[in-house]
């Protein structure tokens, strides 16, 4: 056979591998947050991330253990939250040995730790990584904010394995303005920048819930969480978009609301985490396959292999 011709059948074999190789989807592995202080779910199947310990600051350090009710699935990972105010206020090394004996029970190979940590408290925090990635000899993650990356000269890489983009929680609860603190797009691609330069790969985390926040001029009073918005239909009026007002003072998800409170519906729709997954995907560089959903409790509220197979 002519040598050219080998050349050209070797040529067309490389461009279809490489076209199945690019056009077929990735497959998408999904997990959830499991984020209560107690644990009593039973036949789990899911990949779940169980919140085991929060770590806080009143005067001296505080903690809570998460109570497992329920035997936990086999290779959980561990997570910790840890307050600003805990980083801010204690050594490093007293959390570290915190964190080191409160989970030391699980059997686990990689433990996440989820801080919003800041520049007054990053080098306590950064050492506090350090050393539990030395002392525990894990593979050892961290929840990151968007505001991080955009700004990752400032605040800072984390000395772990890899992060968990948060990609929620991105605006002010507290401001009676924000549309819904849950999930923005348009607020999110204010900070689609240093994804290309960013060092930490990164796994995606979206939020599966709803809630509902009351304000009485113009102050934020309190959550409803776990709401729908069929909840509004009798004795409330629709001011705005996703805005409510209460026709009458009463009593409401069991707690005492007053005529002219009002309240704002937030949630995660699907149309929007497909947005948020596409972003994400097209953004990070070189990004785990893994959708992190908030939280376990509502995943049924979902099609999420719908959203996940239509969406990538």
């Amino acid at each position: 056979m002519p040598s050219k011709l080998l050349i050209l059948i070797a040529v067309l074999i490389a461009i279809v591998c490489s076209y199945f190789i690019f056009t077929q989807k990735p497959k998408i592995e999904v997990s959830f947050y499991h984020w209560k202080n107690s644990f009593k779910e039973e036949n789990v199947k899911e990949k779940l991330y169980i919140k085991v310990l929060d770590i806080s600051y009143s005067k001296k350090l505080e903690f809570e253990k998460t109570r497992f009710i329920k035997k936990a699935p086999k290779k959980f990972i561990p997570t910790v939250y840890i307050t600003n105010e805990a980083m801010k206020n204690i050594n490093y090394k007293n959390i570290s040995k915190l964190i080191l004996e409160q989970t030391k029970a699980y059997d686990f190979s990689e433990l996440q730790i989820d801080c919003d940590w800041s520049l007054l408290n990053k080098a306590n925090y950064f050492d506090l990584l350090k050393e539990l990635k030395t002392k525990s000899n894990k593979k050892l993650s961290v929840t990151i904010r968007l505001h991080q990356i955009k700004y990752y000269a400032k605040t800072g890489v984390p000395p772990v394995d890899y992060g968990v983009l948060m990609y929620y929680n991105m605006s002010s609860i507290t401001d009676i303005n924000t549309k819904n603190s849950i999930l923005d797009n348009i607020i999110a691609k204010k900070y689609h920048y240093n994804f290309d330069e960013y060092p930490l790969r990164l796994k995606l985390a979206l939020p599966l819930y709803n809630q509902a926040i009351r304000f009485r001029g113009n102050m934020p009073l309190d959550i409803f969480e776990g709401l729908k918005e069929e909840n509004f239909k009798e004795n409330f009026s629709k001011i705005d978009t996703n805005f409510y007002r209460a026709k009458k003072s009463m009593y409401f998800q069991k707690k005492y609301i007053y005529k002219g409170d009002i309240f704002r519906f937030e949630q995660s729709l699907e149309k929007d985490l497909a947005i948020a997954i596409n972003d994400f995907f097209s953004l990070a560089k070189k990004p785990f396959n893994e959708i992190i959903f908030y939280r376990y409790s509502y995943k049924n509220r979902y099609n999420l292999n719908h959203l996940i197979k239509d969406n990538l």
